[in-house]
Formats: structure tokens, C-alpha cells, sequence
């Protein structure tokens, strides 16, 4: 019964839920975008607002949010004004921000262990108000994702012929990075900075080595995503393993599992 449940599960589990729902989708235009590396500035971005929350003794999932989305539009103007690829602008970030965040928590005398959290997760973090806002977020996504199918699909294989059609493709590219960005920060108190990336990864790297039909490797990704987050978290539990390295190698295991698999035809 759900009365027997501890709190602290039931929050990890329905953030596990509603994370796998929204990395999943997102995993797709990552993937087929090359945008491993961007979740990974941005989640390393974050971490300098993290360490900037702990200085000012506020709460650290504002100035995280900011800097995870400022990283997202500066490494989106590097590319569309300056025509500079991604990966320039996240290398430069991914460093720099890390290294902002490095000083500012060495200011922050006592606040070891919350930096620990932040960087590899911890479930006892998660609140009811962060599962409201992660499903706020997730249904957010899915509905813009709904409406834009189509152009979306098409700007993520070729955004020139997208914009030839008529496709808004400067706004769907800036919202995709935004969207990233807020569920990479959400995502952070589960699973921290540092593993988060394969949760983002990893979905749609799987299924696209089980399908060449876009929406078919859209559905295999949610399924992939929702059995890392949910095989991960309980076997951590029942185990008393961290979640986030749990489902982080659970991650790399259906990965590894999936390239014995044959090259869909």
C-alpha cells in the first residue's frame, strides 16, 4: 500500500518516473543532433549556479536554473550568429563554469557534502514541490513537442531544408535547448551533475540500434528510459546503492547489451 511507502521513495520514484518520460523524448533530438556534449556543459553550467546558491545561503536550484539556461542560449548564439559548432562554445563553458563553481564552494566553508549531492544526486533532496514542477516541465515538453513534430523531426536532420519549407527554425531551436536545459537541471538532484548526461544519451542510442523509423526510435527511447530510471532506482534500494550510479550503469549496460543487436535494415 502506498501508506507504506516512505516518503523519500515514493518522491524518488515518481521523479524517476516523470525524469525518464521527459530525458527520453529529448534524448531523440540530442542524439540525432549531436548533442551528447550539450547536456554535459549544461549540466557543468548548473554546477556553478549550485555553488553561487550555497554562498548567498539561498536555495541552489534558482542560480542553477539560470546558469543551465544562459549556457543553453550562449552555446545556441555561438553556433546560429557566429557559426562557431557547439561543441567550441561548451568546451569553453563546461570548463569555465566549473571553475566558477570550484572558487565560490571553497568560500562556502561546511557545504561539502552539498556539493557531493549536487554533483552525484540524492534522492532525500527530491520534494513534493520538485515532482509539480518536474511534471510541470514534462507535460510542457510534450505538448510542445506535439505541436512540432514534424518541423522538429526535419530540423534535426537537415535545418536548411527545414527552413527552406518555412519552418520556424531559430524559435525550435532555441525552445529545444530551454526545454534541455530545464530538464537537465531537474534532473540534477536525482542523479547529479556528472551522470546525468547518460540518462539524456543514452535512450535513443539504444533505439536507434532496434529501428530507422523516427517515431518507432521516439517509443523505444521512452520505453529504454523509463526501465534505466526505474530498474536503476530499485536496485539501488534494494541493494543501498547510490541511484544515480545505479541507474547511470544500468544505462551503459542495456547500451552495451544493444550492440550485439543487428543494424536495423
Amino acid at each position: 500500500m502506498m501508506t507504506n511507502i516512505p516518503p523519500f521513495l515514493y518522491h524518488a520514484f515518481m521523479a524517476a518516473l516523470f525524469l525518464a518520460l521527459l530525458l527520453s523524448l529529448l534524448s531523440f533530438f540530442v542524439v540525432v543532433q549531436n548533442w551528447a556534449f550539450l547536456g554535459v556543459g549544461i549540466s557543468h553550467a548548473a554546477f556553478g549556479g549550485v555553488a553561487l546558491g550555497f554562498l548567498l545561503g539561498v536555495s541552489p536550484d534558482i542560480p542553477a536554473l539560470i546558469f543551465a539556461v544562459a549556457a543553453a542560449m550562449i552555446i545556441g548564439l555561438v553556433k546560429r550568429r557566429w557559426g562557431l559548432h557547439e561543441d567550441t562554445a561548451i568546451g569553453i563553458l563546461f570548463s569555465t563554469a566549473m571553475g566558477i563553481g570550484v572558487i565560490l564552494f571553497s568560500f562556502s566553508k561546511g557545504y561539502t557534502s552539498d556539493a557531493f549531492s549536487y554533483l552525484f544526486g540524492n534522492i532525500l533532496t527530491i520534494t513534493q514541490g520538485d515532482l509539480w514542477l518536474i511534471g510541470g516541465v514534462t507535460l510542457l515538453t510534450y505538448l510542445f513537442i506535439g505541436l512540432f513534430l514534424k518541423g522538429l523531426i526535419l530540423m534535426a536532420i537537415n535545418e536548411d531544408l527545414a527552413y527552406v519549407r518555412g519552418i520556424p527554425t531559430a524559435f525550435l531551436y532555441y525552445s529545444l535547448l530551454l526545454l534541455l536545459a530545464l530538464a537537465v537541471v531537474l534532473a540534477i538532484k536525482l542523479v547529479g551533475v556528472i551522470l546525468v548526461t547518460a540518462l539524456v544519451v543514452v535512450p535513443a542510442s539504444v533505439a536507434m540500434r532496434m529501428s530507422t523509423s523516427y517515431r518507432k526510435i521516439i517509443l523505444i527511447s521512452l520505453v529504454v528510459g523509463l526501465a534505466v530510471n526505474l530498474v536503476g532506482l530499485a536496485v539501488s534500494y534494494a541493494l543501498d546503492l547510490p541511484p544515480g550510479a545505479t541507474m547511470a550503469v544500468t544505462a551503459g549496460s542495456l547500451f552495451s547489451l544493444s550492440l550485439i543487436l543487428p543494424r536495423p535494415s
